[in-house]
């Protein structure tokens, strides 16, 4: 009975918020990143610029879905807004992203405030629930990435650490995440009225008043927030390194959460999580990187034919049933020696395209009826003569962003 009560208020104040101006204005973010994503890939490949308001859609929609079981956990946890410094957390979150771009992350925030209260008692807030809060974000991360981290996936051409070119797909995805948080408020009603909630003895499982929580009222209103994902395969395809990511992300979530519950209201052990949660996330990230660097390339061109980095949506390859990671051997009959021989034919095919290929060892035959289009919509896996592809650099801050960009400036003036 609780638990649909509860449900019934988080659908309702969801819906609330999801009405609002803000919202939409999220949403309209992630549609431009969506966009600007299919322009990077139309110009990098020359190939027709995809439909994007589907794949926003389902990434709104999985960020409700987000919201709705990042709401939850936070309420089964007890996990009050106003204990957590949100305040401060921003502060010190916006001022790392000048050092380095992913320390926007709570995580690291996070921890650099738990450890100034544990220390100093400065500013006054509840360690526990704060750093519970970022490891609900961080599930809810997970969840996410393993739902549609997959979905919006750029195929690139990398020069890896061995100086060779190879394919590889960067992942990148924002949601918006509405989420419903519980306010406590200032006054104390023993007898609860018509419309609070009752919740039973044990709860809130942490913070300063877990498992006594009579007397104390609680608001719970709606809060919008944002998740991001960034990521690159090279090394294994995009389903398993989301995957990888996503055991990763539950892994370290689990992890601080059960560190936290441990050393609830224990003082100075409450240092344990509260170092861990920097310190994990950046053992995440390093396990993460390594295992994708240090594999052999996935996405390199064969000795003969060439092998399929991605298809295009819609396009006469992805309507004839080819997909990432095919090998193709010969088009209408004539043998692909290499992918040169592949970019010059594309363009002279006929209306109809008999395509023999190669997947999981086993050789098949397609057919690619060409309609409208110029060329059947294939981005190959690079070779060493690929004159274009990006490099991998490390991850600068908006102030060393900036300095390179007045510097670039001034060199161009004279």
């Amino acid at each position: 009975m609780l638990a649909m009560q509860v449900l019934q208020q988080i659908v309702w104040q969801m819906g609330a918020l999801v009405c609002s101006p803000v919202f939409w204005l999220m949403t309209g973010i992630v549609y431009l990143q969506i966009r600007h994503q299919a322009k990077r890939k139309e110009e990098m490949f020359q190939v027709r610029r995809e439909p994007v308001i589907g794949r926003a859609v389902i990434t709104v929609l999985a960020g409700l879905a987000g919201g709705m079981l990042a709401s939850g956990l936070l309420l089964v946890l007890g996990v009050s807004a106003d204990c957590v410094g949100l305040e401060y957390l921003w502060v010190i979150a916006l001022l790392l992203m000048l050092i380095r771009q992913r320390f926007l992350c709570f995580a690291y925030a996070g921890g650099i405030l738990a450890c100034c209260s544990c220390l100093t008692g400065w500013p006054q807030i509840d360690v526990s629930q704060l750093l519970a809060m970022i490891a609900v974000l961080h599930c809810t991360e997970a969840f996410l990435v393993l739902l549609t981290g997959h979905g919006n996936a750029l195929p690139v051409y990398l020069l890896d650490e061995n100086s060779r070119i190879t394919g590889g797909f960067l992942l990148q995805m924002t949601w918006p995440l509405p989420m419903i948080m519980l306010f406590a408020m200032a006054g104390t009603a023993p007898q609860p009225q018509a419309g609070f909630l009752l919740f039973p003895d044990w709860w809130p499982v942490i913070g300063q008043n877990a498992g006594h929580s009579t007397g104390i009222l609680y608001l719970m209103l709606p809060v919008l927030a944002a998740l991001s994902y960034c990521d690159i395969a090279v090394s294994r395809s995009i389903r398993q390194k989301t995957a990888q990511s996503a055991g990763l992300l539950l892994a370290y979530s689990a992890c601080l959460l059960f560190l936290v519950i441990w050393t609830d209201d224990w003082g100075l052990r409450q240092l344990i999580p509260a170092l861990f949660a920097p310190l994990g996330h950046e053992l995440v990230i390093h396990c993460g990187k390594r295992s994708e660097m240090s594999g052999a390339g996935r996405y390199r061109a064969p000795d003969r034919g060439v092998l399929i980095l991605d298809v295009q949506h819609g396009s006469p390859a992805a309507r004839a049933g080819l997909h990432r990671e095919d090998w193709i051997v010969q088009l209408d009959g004539r043998t692909v020696n290499n992918r040169q021989s592949f970019l010059r034919q594309q363009y002279l095919l006929p209306a109809f395209v008999t395509v023999r290929y190669v997947r999981g060892g086993k050789q098949r035959t397609c057919c690619i009826r060409m309609k409208n289009w110029s060329q059947p919509g294939i981005i190959t896996a690079p070779d060493d003569s690929c004159e274009i592809y990006w490099t991998l650099q490390n991850d600068d801050g908006i102030v060393k962003f900036l300095y390179k960009m007045c510097e670039k400036t001034l060199k161009n003036m004279r």
